[in-house]
């Protein structure tokens, strides 16, 4: 399992529930279309400096909802904290000003943030994250 708390700024999240392997390959082409094969997505380019990959679309988390993977789509916020479960397909962005377009999965949740705030707060986001794994016996 993981952790994820949000000290400042914001974190746009996205999360899958819990599938089989040979599904995440499957929810990864919904997401991310088929220009890279689905396993470097999975196991190279989550966490690779060098390429920046696409975001999930409106569209996209759609098709994924019809095929019962259930995706979470979310903005962490300053104080808050995510457990993601053992196995949960997830990524994270930090969120920025910038204008999004309209057919990102983070847009109209970025836009309703980005008109609420206060023109001094910071959007530099600061984020601890955890992994652990329970090796005990539970009565």
């Amino acid at each position: 399992d993981s952790g994820h708390f949000c000290l400042s700024g914001y974190n746009e999240v996205l999360m899958i529930r819990r599938i089989v392997e040979r599904r995440k390959i499957h929810v990864v082409e919904l997401l991310m279309g088929k220009e890279l094969p689905a396993e470097d997505i999975l196991y190279g380019l989550p966490h690779c400096d060098d390429q920046v990959s696409q975001w999930p679309t409106k569209d996209s988390i759609k098709k994924c909802e019809e095929m019962g993977y259930c995706p979470s789509v979310f903005i962490l916020k300053p104080g808050q904290m995510v457990h993601i479960n053992k196995g949960r397909l997830h990524a994270f962005r930090k969120m920025s000003s910038a204008q999004l377009p309209k057919t990102d999965c983070h847009c109209d949740l970025r836009d309703h943030i980005l008109s609420s705030l206060q023109p001094s707060e910071s959007l530099c986001c600061a984020s601890i994250a955890w992994d652990w794994m329970y090796k005990g016996i539970s009565p």
